[in-house]
């Protein structure tokens, strides 16, 4: 099957699960609203949640497109702020689905589905280097255990931020919660890795590495 025809798949699920939920969202329906056999289907996914993973992948991928620019040096730290600003923004206004994916596959990869497990631990060591590489590339961190240790916390707070959003419990509306989060963009990010330096997070966790 083309790229087209693994596309045309991933609409029609995302269309059954507006429709049906997530849990409602059979093989069988995903394949009817793509025009498909469920052989078809099966021939290149696995299962349901392998189709749902496949949507979550190629949902978020801002964080890759955004590490390549910065590491391409073409872009001013502006630049990249504005587009991990839009970026965010965009994920709260356009893509409740695929939020509700990533959840509902991480709750499957907690009650023992192993093989979402694996690929969740392998897409947040990505998303996290990817994080990584930005705050190398325009902020001048020092890459290692450290910045990839911050780097994970930034990661954390972005799902604590989207899972709040889905529950609909933020302490604060949306509004306030984007112009914190450009100030943590603008100025908390570099302020923060002046104190990691200050307290020699770097070389001490570089330092303990090479004993």
């Amino acid at each position: 099957m083309s790229a087209e025809g693994k596309n045309k798949i991933r609409k029609a699920a995302l269309k059954v699960i507006s429709e049906h939920g997530i849990t409602g969202a059979t093989i069988r329906l995903i394949a009817k609203e793509a025009g498909v056999s469920t052989g078809a289907i099966y021939h290149y996914y696995s299962s349901k949640e392998d189709i749902l993973y496949d949507i979550m992948d190629t949902s978020l991928i801002a964080s890759t497109l955004v590490a390549e620019k910065a590491k391409s040096k073409k872009f001013s730290r502006e630049e990249i702020i504005k587009d991990i600003y839009d970026n965010l923004n965009e994920r709260f206004e356009k893509k409740e689905q695929e939020n509700r994916l990533q959840f509902y596959l991480a709750h499957e990869a907690i009650i023992g589905n192993e093989q979402i497990k694996a690929r969740f631990k392998k897409k947040y060591d990505e998303w996290i280097s990817r994080i990584e590489e930005i705050l190398v590339a325009s902020y001048e961190a020092k890459s290692g255990k450290a910045t990839r240790a911050f780097a994970a916390w930034l990661l954390a707070a972005v799902d604590g931020l989207i899972l709040q959003d889905l529950l609909e419990v933020q302490a604060e509306e949306r509004n306030m919660i984007m112009k914190v989060f450009f100030v943590l963009l603008t100025d908390g990010i570099p302020n923060f890795l002046e104190l990691m330096n200050k307290h020699r997070l770097f070389e001490t966790i570089e330092n303990k590495e090479s004993e």
